[in-house]
């Protein structure tokens, strides 16, 4: 059975092998008053992970994967009313050497639907906790809102709201008209 640690787990990178070490992340009232005050939530009730850490060879990476369970109150964004939500997600974050994360950066590495997502790894340090946390921010709904909250779109002509887009005219239609001309 994984051991249980608090947010504040941090690994070293190089004691890490082939075969994953598990563990089982709860937030402590401490750290969920920190995150609550991080992100800007009305509450966060619970933060659970189970995340296995491995390192996948020389050259290779660390990999961090993960099951996050959460629930938590955000605020709604059009009324301000409290809007509960609960998180159960699984993630993948492969820790690469800095000059790799630039690399893959430049390959445009994470436009591929099938590759884990990735980040430098800085110095030797694996933190377990922030990319727990990191995780919980990407996951929660970023534009919360209350059942039947609508946009109210205020009394001015020079504003729109839901309107579909003009149609604008191709620039090189009437360049066609020609061609066919000719």
């Amino acid at each position: 059975m994984p051991q249980t640690h608090e947010l504040s787990l941090t690994l070293k990178a190089s004691t890490l092998e082939k075969e994953p070490v598990k563990f089982s992340l709860k937030a402590s009232a401490e750290d969920k008053a920190r995150l609550v005050e991080r992100f800007g939530l009305v509450s966060l009730h619970s933060l659970t992970a189970d995340v296995a850490v491995r390192n996948k060879g020389v050259g290779n990476g660390v990999l961090v994967s993960g099951q996050l369970k959460a629930a938590l109150v955000q605020r709604c964004t059009i009324t301000l009313a409290d809007v509960p939500e609960e998180l159960n997600v699984t993630f993948d974050l492969l820790l690469v050497d800095p000059e790799m994360a630039n690399r893959m950066d430049e390959e445009e590495s994470y436009l591929d639907p099938d590759a884990p997502d990735y980040d430098a790894l800085e110095e030797d340090t694996v933190d377990v906790g922030e990319i727990v946390a990191q995780t919980l921010s990407v996951w929660m709904n970023p534009y919360p809102r209350a059942e039947g909250a609508e946009v109210v779109a205020p009394n001015n002509p020079n504003v729109s709201l839901n309107e579909p887009e003009l149609v604008k005219p191709n620039p090189f239609a009437a360049l066609s008209k020609l061609q066919d001309k000719s």
